[in-house]
């Protein structure tokens, strides 16, 4: 996605201008790019390292009795949460780039910038790389490496010189046609990647349970990995190295994917997107419903499709909302409800129980038995978090938040008590 930037300081060296064909120099400063060869970086060792603490936690992801939770383009954090009161960090495999990941049949599979890599985790503690799928697909998470500054247009990636390490401010002159300011890539400065709660359908399975802001998911033997414009599927047919079976196209803006009832989920910036698995090698598109520009993450159980829309840097919408859908049609989606609330981002439902991470409003619970009136019905709401993400399963809900991640009981949602804060420093 590009984007223009018209109060750029602009520089007249031709004198007067007579045309607007004419030539004359813009001056900025730009978060300019720091590069390290392809090559070194594919050579350099992953292993698992000593534990460390939180500190920009994104995904999360449950598989049998671990947590997993992913370090904004480092790592990813191991822990033993057989005890949700009191969760054992055991492990962290640096993964430069790694944003994403699922797990299934003791299979942890993790992207690294353009790479797609698969780890043995039958001892949890001690990962294995078993394969490194090269150019597995696109990266455009550039802004997930930190040294940037928000307010500052990106010069554009060379994938040339590598891959991005960090970034640095630098003041940029470059001659310009006419008037028309220079155009800069724009990698969604602003969105949010943490998130959880996919389903609970593959766990027993073999895999585990995603998240409603991930990009990766696994149902049955497939793993399918959400790119703005693609969905790559690869089967998981027991070799330690997933083979690509298709790549299929959704348009563009996809943002999150979502598994249920053999179909994925699409949440884009302009609407959900519905896929059949009938061909699992190969999803088919199905159905889609719009909304008005805006970050998109999904939930599914049963007969509804529960969404959140969003402002933000990187969604360049205008609304904050709760949206219910009925899908009991998949060919056939329709909106029942719409709420607004602060700055709605992941969500969870497990019965009637609605959990609702609204940004720095905090975790809002909702009884969500009756679809015309679920704010109305508000059970908890805990606020001073800012948080991104929830997972109900179980009983126990795990909340991904800037401030760390929070466990709670809520076997009775009339009186949810707090287990476990596991903190990001």
């Amino acid at each position: 996605m590009k984007k223009t930037f018209p109060f750029l300081t602009i520089l007249l060296i031709s004198g007067v201008l007579s045309s607007c064909s004419d030539k004359f120099t813009e001056t900025f400063t730009a978060n300019v790019p720091q590069y390290m060869n392809l090559d070194d970086w594919r050579a350099m060792e992953i292993a698992p390292e000593n534990p460390r603490d939180l500190s920009d936690p994104g995904k999360i992801y449950i598989y049998q009795n671990y947590l997993f939770i992913v370090e904004r383009g480092v790592g990813v954090h191991i822990l033993n949460n057989a005890n949700p009161s009191s969760p054992q960090n055991l492990a962290f495999l640096k993964i430069a780039g790694g944003v994403d990941l699922s797990v299934s049949n003791n299979m942890l599979y993790v992207d690294s910038y353009y790479d797609l890599l698969a780890f043995d985790i039958s001892d949890p503690i001690n990962p294995k790389l078993q394969c490194r799928i090269i150019d597995a697909f696109d990266f455009d998470n550039w802004t997930l490496i930190k040294g940037y500054e928000s307010d500052l247009p990106f010069e554009r990636i060379d994938r040339e010189k590598g891959i991005v390490i960090g970034w640095s401010q630098k003041e940029i002159s470059r001659d310009a046609p006419g008037y028309e300011p220079m155009e800069f890539e724009n990698w969604g400065v602003g969105i949010e990647t943490g998130g959880i709660l996919q389903t609970t359908a593959n766990f027993m399975g073999g895999s585990g349970i995603g998240g409603s802001m991930a990009q990766f998911t696994i149902t049955g033997n497939y793993l399918y990995v959400l790119r703005p414009s693609s969905i790559t599927s690869f089967s998981l047919n027991g070799d330690a190295c997933p083979q690509q079976s298709s790549i299929t196209q959704v348009g563009w803006n996809a943002e999150t994917i979502f598994p249920y009832n053999n179909h994925l989920f699409l949440g884009t910036s302009s609407g959900m997107m519905i896929f059949n698995l009938n061909n699992p090698s190969a999803p088919e598109y199905v159905s889609a419903i719009s909304h008005l520009t805006a970050c998109d993450p999904v939930a599914v159980q049963g007969n509804r499709a529960y969404v959140t829309i969003r402002t933000g840097t990187g969604c360049q919408g205008f609304l904050n909302q709760l949206l219910v859908v009925d899908i009991t049609d998949y060919s056939n989606p329709v909106m029942r409800a719409e709420y607004n609330l602060t700055n709605p981002h992941g969500l969870g439902i497990d019965g009637n129980t609605l959990f609702v991470c609204d940004g720095s409003d905090g975790l809002k619970v909702f009884d969500a038995t009756d679809d015309m009136t679920i704010t109305d019905h508000l059970i908890s709401h805990y606020t001073e978090i800012n948080t991104f993400d929830v997972i109900p399963y179980n009983n126990v809900l795990i909340m991904s938040a800037k401030e760390g991640i929070y466990q709670y009981d809520y076997s009775d949602p009339q009186n949810i008590v707090e287990l476990s804060v596991i903190p990001a420093y």
